[in-house]
């Protein structure tokens, strides 16, 4: 059982790492002539993306707390 719930944290780690090195990816490819506004929309989203996927993964690996300590 523990076996299993390591390699899904390890499957979803790099499904995030996956979708986090696509945004960096798009980042740069916001780069190319655009719009300005559709220029900092796409960076912006973008972004926010590959922050929250190194959130996830960052809160995928780290120990959980006792319920007692806050």
């Amino acid at each position: 059982m523990r076996a299993m719930k390591w390699f899904s944290r390890l499957v979803l780690s790099l499904l995030l790492l996956a979708v986090s090195g696509f945004c960096v990816f798009g980042f740069l490819a916001t780069f190319e002539p655009l719009p300005p506004l559709g220029q900092r929309s796409w960076r912006t989203g973008y972004c926010i993306a590959a922050v929250l996927c190194v959130w996830g993964i960052i809160r995928l690996w780290r120990p959980k707390r006792p319920a007692g300590l806050a």
